[in-house]
Order: C-alpha cells, then sequence, then structure tokens
C-alpha cells in the first residue's frame, strides 16, 4: 500500500465533512419559508388539489410539501408557492 493512496483517500475524507451537501443559510430559507406556505395553505379555505393546480404542480409535490420534505423544492419553487396559496390581504388568488 502506497501512502499516496492512503493520503489521497483521507483527504477525499475530509474534503467531503468540510463541503456539506446544503449550505446552511440555503437551508434555513427554505425551511422558513416552508413554513410560511404551509402555514398559509392551512388558513386557506382552498382544497389542497385546487392549490396544486393552481401552482401548476402535481398533487403528490403538494403533499411532500406539507410532509416537510425539505430537500424536495428550491426556494424559488417556494416563494412561486407562497405567491399562488394567498395575497398578502389573506383572500386568495383568483383562478
Amino acid at each position: 500500500m502506497s501512502t499516496a493512496r492512503l493520503s489521497t483517500g483521507w483527504d477525499a475524507l475530509e474534503s467531503s465533512r468540510m463541503a456539506p451537501d446544503l449550505d446552511v443559510r440555503e437551508l434555513e430559507k427554505r425551511s422558513r419559508l416552508m413554513r410560511i406556505v404551509s402555514r398559509k395553505i392551512a388558513l386557506s379555505e382552498l382544497p389542497n388539489r385546487e392549490i396544486a393546480q393552481r401552482a401548476g404542480i402535481p398533487s403528490k409535490r403538494l403533499s411532500d410539501l406539507l410532509a416537510g420534505k425539505i430537500e424536495h423544492f428550491s426556494v424559488d419553487e417556494l416563494l412561486s408557492l407562497r405567491n399562488c396559496v394567498c395575497v398578502d390581504d389573506g383572500s386568495p388568488l383568483p383562478p
């Protein structure tokens, strides 16, 4: 066994520990948006199927959001969903 191989293996192990898959700030932003969207959906009088239809996503994808599967959504998708649920005054958006 050569030491070059061993040091390369350790280097790879260390670099994977230092570089997490998700940026912490990105994850916090997605988490906050997911809570906002979930809350708006809960307060909305619209059925989930209609919300998914208005947002242009499958109902299963909306279910993933409500189940907290944060890794399935980007910040842009969550912002789009937030805007589809209702406007700032609380009234649902027209179809």
